[in-house]
């Protein structure tokens, strides 16, 4: 079935009852992806949230008379003079959440747990009436449960317009508590650290920061297309302000995108005598630390007027941010004695593997090119730099000037974010930009490519 990823996981540890109750979950967010696909639409840049026709001063000049057009939830559709006209997800998909909703009661009941039951009931309810904020905060409030479900309209990467329409998706899974409690001891040392911020910028300060490693079951809908290794919710940064945000790490995500790209990669694209003083085990978990910290500094990069000043450009700069100074942050982890020089090396090795991979993901699916030109901006910075050599198709980093380059890197996206505009932003984008410091690899990637 399209846009539904399924994975292979355990469920002995759960009762009876718990498992008929996993089952109604994963039979529910098998529901979403339908959703999902009739808002993808991959030719046009605000895919089928606007009419096709639709220019964006139209759109804006709709906007001011009709703050609903540029609601998150929202189709925008012309009526019959023509005129652009604001519907509401739950109005527009009313028959198809009503089975989705039916199946959230349902599964509500065959839970013991009785914040897990509300949540779900909330949650149903949001579905059908459009107030997503309500199951939002409780979910904040009342994370973790032994099992993991979320479900609606959650992110904003299809609409390369705005960034403002949110994508359904769903997604299952267990809690895994030996990872969450390691997840746990990064995060709190990672959160510690404290960044000077710059005058005139409206930075959010984040109270709450939950994190879990899931064993997950099932992705629908935009996470199934994008596979995401992990998550930070709620987007809003009203939301994020007064409730926290809660991280979501998805090992089953991880474990395919090592096995099948990160690791391939790595073999392809680095010098075959560099490889032997790297073992698997120590790349997995370096690719692992890598997503882990990138979740945890979204919750540090937050600014009220970002997506505002940035416009089209805030996700690829978001993202490549939270990838950098996720990096950054392991330097002082190093200085205290909590990794080695050698697991820093793994994390620096897999960062550049995995700018390999979105730039491997928007080849298949567009959707994701935010992602790969913050990618292509930070190769093209390392190799201008000097902090990675490029011969005959295989990369040979210098670690201290990579590391330095992290930090100089970490400062200029934090000034765009920060208090930076539209054009500096374009200006850097076009300047770092291009793919073509992947193609150098090309010959070797072809066949990780195809086996992909």
């Amino acid at each position: 079935m399209k846009s539904i990823k399924k994975f292979k996981i355990s469920t002995k540890e759960l009762s009876r009852k718990e498992k008929a109750l996993f089952q109604k979950l994963v039979k529910t967010a098998e529901l979403i992806a339908p959703l999902y696909l009739k808002q993808k639409n991959n030719k046009y840049l605000g895919a089928n949230f606007y009419p096709h026709d639709a220019k964006v001063g139209e759109i804006k000049k709709a906007a001011k008379k009709d703050p609903a057009i540029l609601s998150p939830y929202t189709f925008v559709e012309r009526n019959k003079s023509g005129k652009l006209i604001a519907i509401p997800y739950h109005m527009k998909f009313r028959k198809e959440l009503k089975p989705i909703a039916k199946l959230l009661i349902d599964a509500a009941g065959l839970s013991d747990d009785y914040n897990f039951s509300q949540y779900l009931i909330s949650r149903a309810h949001s579905l059908l009436n459009g107030k997503y904020e309500e199951s939002e905060i409780f979910w904040l409030k009342a994370e973790p449960f032994k099992l993991s479900f979320v479900i609606g309209p959650l992110e904003r990467y299809l609409d390369k317009l705005f960034f403002t329409k949110c994508a359904y998706q769903a997604w299952v899974g267990i809690l895994d508590e030996k990872r969450t409690k390691e997840a746990e001891k990064s995060k709190n040392i990672i959160l510690t650290g404290r960044r000077k911020i710059l005058a005139g910028s409206e930075k959010v300060d984040i109270s709450k920061v939950g994190i879990r490693v899931d064993k997950t079951a099932i992705f629908s809908g935009l996470i199934a297309d994008f596979l995401f290794i992990g998550t930070n919710l709620p987007n809003s940064v009203d939301l994020m302000e007064k409730y926290g945000s809660n991280l979501s790490i998805f090992d089953g995500s991880l474990d395919l995108k090592f096995k099948n790209r990160h690791f391939p990669i790595f073999k392809t694209v680095f010098g075959k005598n560099f490889q032997k003083s790297y073992s698997k085990d120590l790349l997995h978990k370096g690719s692992l630390r890598c997503i882990l910290s990138h979740e945890i500094c979204h919750s540090l990069i937050r600014y009220r007027d970002a997506e505002k000043r940035l416009g089209r450009f805030f996700p690829i700069l978001d993202e490549l941010y939270a990838n950098i100074l996720g990096i950054k942050s392991y330097g002082p982890l190093l200085l205290k004695g909590v990794i080695t020089q050698k697991e820093l090396e793994a994390i620096l090795i897999m960062h550049i593997c995995w700018n390999f991979t979105l730039w491997f993901n928007s080849l298949k699916n567009p959707e994701t090119s935010h992602s790969a030109f913050g990618s292509a901006i930070a190769q093209n910075f390392y190799l201008k730099e000097g902090a990675i050599e490029i011969k005959k198709g295989i990369s040979w980093p210098n670690f201290t000037k990579l590391f330095i380059c992290i930090d100089e890197l970490s400062h200029i996206l934090e000034y765009h974010l920060a208090i930076g505009n539209y054009k500096e932003a374009k200006e850097f984008i076009d300047e770092y930009g291009s793919f073509d410091i992947f193609k150098l690899f090309l010959p070797g990637l072809k066949r990780v490519l195809k086996k992909n």
